[in-house]
């Protein structure tokens, strides 16, 4: 410390204008080149990965893309290149003989000769409107002048010399170049052969070229006005993504690893191109990044909207579709909110998309007509110890809960307009109703004993429909005969539908349900049903439970949702979560998965929770976790939303209605339904796919189809029930057809088609040279045929198909309906027909013919 100051002491005495620097600057200026050159080192190497990752590609892209050239030089057929080449070297020989060459040089000529000729020709004509305005002018000033007259005479008989000149040497010039260019388009026919043989080739080569000549830069796409700011002012979203993400598109790059491999699902990107569209609003993470910590939002703390991963991305579907209960390739959105739908959490929660839902539960005013109060009661108690696979929640009432709700409700059905009628179901036969139900169609919504293949079908753990193995102990058998034969005479709102059985089939059926109990003994509770207080005590839990969320309850018709709106849940912060006493991860992800799973986990001394325990499978809970995740208040504007016009509109309220009444599981339409199938021995008895039916049926026909079904099957055991459907849903579910065919419900007189006669002699020669009788038939059913190769009554064509959909299935069938047994006759409607010469063996006009015919065909007897 003292040799210290005495240096600075020293320092001090010496005089500022004596003292060196030298070896502190040269210290500071080392320490400046040194951080100068880390500054430059770490910005071009450790800050900028991304570099390293698009060399990488490059290389790998190269590799692959040799490897591809190898297999098409090794896959090239050298015999059909000999004969191509030596096709080649022919017409090259062909064109350059002597008499091909002559030609080609008498055309030169020619091509100069009309160039004076039509030289000789505009100098004559101009001469000749100049002699033609002086020979007028004259006129007009009193004064004719004769040579003018003669000049204009002269000249145009010149022209018409000239004109014929010209025109013979065009015709001899265009017949000759004729021949010529004959020659040139052999050349160019066997060179395109050439270049076909060689495209993957050429392709792979320019990949090759491609990939050694890219440069390395950020690729980013800007979308404006995308997002909005704390402020509520539009910005521009920046999405580096592809910097890193080169192969999106490669279909070279499906097999190989991240960052490199190619988009799952490229179909999607047709719909959202990258390019255009980014990748963030879809995948989310921090756009602007360029390392993959900072672009997944890994390594930001702060970012609130980390990389999705795996199908978690479908949760962003929510932020573009939230009026749409169907996107396509959006399987677990689609699960997710078919979930949401069914298992009815609307009832309690306010969410955005499903506000005009119809209530799922049934109506519960005249209960005493339909069950027992002690039933009642254990349903109530917990309804998954009667039927595991109900959508009822269990609430976990204690039993004077339940009692007193059972009170309540026994109360309500005191005043009920409906009066069972007694005595009325006796008399049916058993085995012929567990064949009606096994048969007909029940089965479509209802699983009966140990039959659980349309649960599998559908792929849910719940049913959508009440389970029927152990009805005979829920309900009298006097209600379940009239709830049978006519549903909404006791619930006119419901969604059963009418099979049109007889009384004797009606008994049939209940005689085979009262034998499906449940043969456990219960404790017999007594409830006071008359007892006032219990009665509104009863009130009280119905309305504080939220019951009518799902039930239409009388008294409690206004009564509104009584939980909290969900449409900012997937911005929930952790800190804005009680996690009561649980041991369950501190965050969003596991949270919710209890939520679902059990809500009553989180309930404390303080934290009441009402919400009942579902019995969702993981999987489920997953898929629903998913759609709450992009139930959020951000979202793009509107200008980067799928527009939802009048047609989305149709199609979204038509797909209500269909799953509304359950039209989806005995129907495929679009690309999902059609799970009753599973409960069928032979597929070919299924009832039949729709989405063709908006290009395929007229409406008038739909409209009287739908108010009274009649059979176009009449062999299937399988009836299309019929529900009872108003007009208005009737128009609903026909624009919805139209719609998915990019059509609009208006008037059409199809009576106005008249088949044209010259047609219908030659469609039936045609009908009946391709045996089309041998599946269809026009009067009865015909025997010894095996049901799954008949094909509907064509004597209903005329009222039933639209002309121009018969063509169109005649040409080609499986475009309409993959996998349908209906031939296809006319393979290539280019080429000529196979069958016949009429109309000069025109494809296109026999299938007319075909048609017009089938239009004419009447009942046989």
């Amino acid at each position: 410390m003292k040799g210290l100051f005495t240096f600075f002491s020293k320092r001090a005495d010496t005089p500022i204008e004596t003292r060196n620097y030298s070896k502190l600057y040269l210290t500071l200026s080392m320490l400046l080149f040194l951080g100068t050159m880390w500054a430059v080192v770490d910005e071009i190497s450790t800050r900028r990965p991304w570099k390293e990752t698009q060399e990488q590609y490059f290389v790998l892209s190269q590799q692959k893309w040799e490897e591809k050239l190898k297999e098409s030089i090794s896959g090239l057929d050298s015999a059909t290149l000999t004969q191509v080449n030596g096709e080649l070297k022919e017409a090259e020989e062909k064109l350059n003989s002597p008499e091909v060459v002559g030609l080609q040089k008498e055309v030169m000529t020619l091509e100069e000769t009309l160039l004076d000729a039509n030289r000789d020709y505009t100098f004559a004509k101009s001469r000749g409107d100049e002699a033609y305005y002086f020979w007028k002018k004259s006129i007009h000033e009193g004064k004719e002048d004769l040579g003018y007259k003669r000049q204009v005479q002269e000249l145009t008989a010149q022209m018409a010399n000239y004109n014929t000149r010209v025109e013979q040497l065009t015709a001899r010039h265009d017949s000759l170049n004729k021949i010529v260019n004959g020659y040139r388009n052999a050349i160019k026919a066997v060179r395109s052969k050439v270049k076909d043989l060689y495209a993957s080739i050429d392709l792979a080569t320019s990949k090759i070229e491609k990939a050694k000549a890219s440069s390395i830069q950020i690729r980013q796409v800007m979308m404006n006005n995308f997002d909005r700011s704390n402020f509520g002012i539009p910005k521009a979203r920046i999405d580096r993504c592809q910097t890193c993400h080169l192969g999106w598109k490669d279909d070279l790059m499906e097999d190989v690893p991240q960052p490199y491999t190619m988009h799952p699902v490229p179909e999607l990107l047709k719909i959202h191109n990258p390019e255009v569209f980014g990748c963030t609003p879809c995948h989310r993470g921090q756009g602007p990044g360029l390392t993959a910590g900072m672009a997944h939002g890994n390594e930001d703390r702060y970012w609130e909207w980390p990389l999705l991963k795996g199908k978690e991305v479908y949760a962003s579907c929510n932020s573009c579709h939230t009026d749409q209960s169907y996107v396509k390739f959006a399987d677990r959105f689609n699960k997710g909110k078919q979930i949401l739908s069914e298992a009815g959490c609307f009832g309690c929660h306010e969410i955005k998309g499903f506000t005009d839902l119809a209530k799922i539960g049934p109506e519960l005013n005249q209960l005493g007509a339909k069950t027992k109060a002690e039933w009642l009661f254990r349903w109530i108690r917990n309804p998954k110890d009667y039927n595991p696979h109900t959508r009822m929640p269990n609430f976990r009432f204690n039993d004077d809960q339940a009692g007193a709700i059972v009170a309540y409700l026994w109360s309500v059905s005191k005043d009920a307009s409906y009066h069972l009628q007694h005595g009325i179901s006796a008399g049916g036969n058993a085995a012929h109703g567990k064949e009606l139900v096994e048969t007909i169609g029940c089965k479509g919504c209802h699983v009966v004993g140990d039959d659980t293949r349309m649960r599998q079908e559908r792929g849910f753990s719940y049913d959508v429909a009440p389970e029927l193995t152990r009805a005979g102990s829920k309900l009298d058998p006097d209600w379940m005969f009239e709830w049978i034969k006519n549903p909404r005479q006791y619930r006119p709102t419901t969604r059963m539908p009418n099979l049109r059985l007889t009384d004797q089939e009606a008994r049939d059926v209940v005689a085979y349900l009262v034998t499906l109990k449940d043969d456990r003994q219960f404790e017999q509770k007594k409830i006071a049903l008359d007892n006032i207080d219990l009665i509104k005590r009863g009130d009280k839990l119905i309305r504080e439970f939220g019951c009518s969320g799902c039930h239409t309850i009388k008294g409690m018709e206004k009564e509104g949702r009584v939980s909290v709106a969900l449409s900012n849940i997937g911005r929930k912060r952790v800190d804005e979560i009680d996690f009561g006493d649980t041991k369950v991860l501190h965050n969003w992800d596991d949270w919710i998965f209890g939520k679902i799973q059990d809500a009553r986990q989180y309930a404390t001394d303080r934290i009441v929770s009402k919400m009942p325990v579902f019995a969702f499978s993981d999987s489920e809970i997953i898929t629903l976790r998913t759609l709450l995740r992009g139930m959020t208040k951000e979202g793009a504007e509107e200008q980067y939303h799928q527009p939802f016009d009048k047609t989305l509109q149709a199609v979204e309220t038509g797909r209500r209605v269909t799953q509304y009444y359950n039209c989806i599981n005995c129907h495929k339409i679009e690309e999902i339904g059609g799970s009753i199938k599973a409960t069928l021995d032979d597929e070919a008895m299924a009832p039949p796919y729709l989405f063709p039916e908006g290009s395929k049926v007229q409406e008038p026909w739909l409209h009287d189809f739908l108010k009274g079904p009649m059979p176009i099957r009449p062999w299937l055991k399988i009836r299309m029930p019929t529900f009872s459907l108003n007009d208005s849903e009737i128009t609903t579910i026909s624009k919805y057809f139209l719609a998915l065919h990019k059509k609009d419900l208006e008037l059409r007189d199809y009576r106005a088609f008249q088949p044209d006669q010259k047609y219908v002699s030659v469609g039936k020669k045609l009908f009946e040279d391709l045996q089309c009788l041998s599946c269809h038939y026009t009067g009865k059913i015909p025997e010894g045929k095996s049901f799954a190769d008949l094909a509907p009554n064509l004597a209903m064509a005329k009222g039933r198909l639209k002309p121009d959909w018969i063509l169109d299935w005649v040409a080609d069938p499986q475009s309409i309906q993959p996998g349908t047994k209906m031939p296809q006759f006319y393979p290539d409607l280019k080429e000529p027909s196979p069958f016949s010469q009429d109309f000069g063996g025109d494809a296109k006009e026999q299938i007319k013919a075909l048609r017009d015919y089938v239009l004419t065909v009447a009942k046989s007897k």
